[in-house]
């Protein structure tokens, strides 16, 4: 096998040089990722003294924060529950015994199957 000629070389080159220029322009181009908006946070509070965490303990936050008087809350947003009613005690209904009737219809009684099972007699072959 022959080796490829200078000018077949050259022109190989370029035709590679060509084709990777003409993807890299008609590739879009990528976005650019939005950053998120950061806030500006501010500095937290310094630790509060043993008073007011004391203070902040013994206190509702619903009175600290809203002013609330919990007495005159207490008054509004509560009622007195009626009193439970007493379970009522279950009585046992009477038992009522069946008078014996004088039908005439006899009463059947349970007695053993014997009676009614006809015996085998040996079978003969």
């Amino acid at each position: 096998m022959s080796t490829p000629s200078l000018s077949y070389r050259f022109g190989e080159a370029l035709g590679t040089v060509t084709r990777e220029f003409l993807r890299a322009v008609q590739q879009p181009r990528p976005k650019a990722i939005p950053r998120p908006h950061l806030r500006h946070h501010e500095p937290a509070a310094p630790h509060p003294s043993g008073d007011v965490l004391e203070y902040m303990c013994q206190v509702p936050a619903i009175a600290r924060l809203r002013k609330v008087n919990l007495a005159d809350w207490y008054e509004q947003n509560t009622r007195e529950c009626a009193p439970e009613k007493p379970k009522r005690t279950r009585k046992r209904k009477a038992v009522v015994k069946a008078l014996p009737s004088s039908s005439s219809i006899p009463v059947l009684k349970m007695g053993p199957l014997n009676d009614l099972i006809a015996p085998v007699d040996s079978l003969t072959c």
